[in-house]
């Protein structure tokens, strides 16, 4: 920045007052967000945002304390947020059976695992694992942050939970796995929601709304493309990405996924993971 542009007439600081003025985004970088995005990303809707790229972890935090206005967040952070948050109507990241890119990967009896490593970028799918051990396969293990490289991961511990775009990857040749929808949707019959856009009340608008929503219906109108682009630096075509998308993630936010949301909550209330049972406070209700 000039140094003599703080002292210039106010007239001629407009571009950065706008910047100032402008509202902070927070996306999470997983293929499974692109379609969410598409029309913010690729300019073709109208909005007022700065765009920013986090993992979901982060994206929560950012959140939290105001550094941001609205994100792609873990559904737990919702719980954890204690009413400070509102949540965009229709949309989410759920799957009602396997998702493929939340996987609890083994090296031997799933009841003898004592131990489990966890990716640092998970907090709603460390969440639902603790629930799955305990609630399906009655064992409490001990569980170690750490990053997401599964070789590594498997010489610390017994097990490691993979989430993301790694994970998809892993699950491909990796036999000893678990999907955590899947098995989510075995224990409850409903679909499992992990994530949507979340912004702090009053900072955002109508505007704002329709513009994160006629995103996704572009991004949707699109998945081929987004699939296209993202394949071309990934160990796989584009059909194995658009499979993912089209078969594995859902992204309306249904009343039965807000179900099986408010499911996940009381059972994460039960095993002590949440302080409360929020209700999901929707922006234009």
């Amino acid at each position: 920045m000039d140094i003599n542009s703080l002292f210039a007439p106010s007239g001629q600081n407009k571009n950065t007052d706008a910047a100032l003025q402008q509202k902070k985004l927070s996306l999470v970088s997983y293929l499974n967000t692109k379609p969410l995005v598409y029309g913010l990303e690729k300019k073709l809707v109208k909005h007022s945002f700065a765009l920013q790229k986090d993992v979901p972890s982060v994206c929560a935090r950012r959140l939290l304390d105001g550094e941001v206005d609205l994100g792609i967040i873990p559904s737990i952070e919702y719980a954890r947020a204690k009413g400070k948050l509102k949540i965009i109507p229709g949309l989410s990241i759920a799957s009602r059976d396997y998702v493929r890119s939340v996987e609890l990967f083994f090296k031997k009896d799933l009841r003898k695992i004592e131990t489990i490593a966890m990716d640092t970028s998970s907090r709603t799918s460390a969440a639902l694992l603790k629930i799955l051990m305990q609630e399906k396969f009655e064992i409490s293990p001990a569980y170690k942050p750490m990053a997401p490289d599964l070789d590594t991961m498997l010489q610390e511990a017994d097990a490691a939970l993979i989430i993301g775009d790694k994970a998809l990857h892993y699950q491909v040749d990796y036999a000893n796995k678990l999907d955590l929808a899947a098995e989510w949707n075995d224990l409850t019959g409903l679909p499992f929601v992990f994530a949507f856009w979340a912004g702090r009340g009053t900072e955002i608008d109508t505007h704002d709304i329709k513009a994160v929503q006629e995103s996704y219906r572009l991004g949707a109108q699109n998945i081929n493309a987004i699939c296209q682009t993202f394949a071309k630096n990934q160990p796989y075509d584009t059909q194995f990405y658009a499979d993912y998308l089209n078969q594995n993630i859902a992204f309306d936010f249904s009343e039965e996924k807000q179900e099986g949301l408010m499911e996940f909550y009381r059972y994460a209330f039960y095993y002590g993971l949440i302080e409360f049972i929020p209700e999901l406070n929707f922006y234009g209700k």
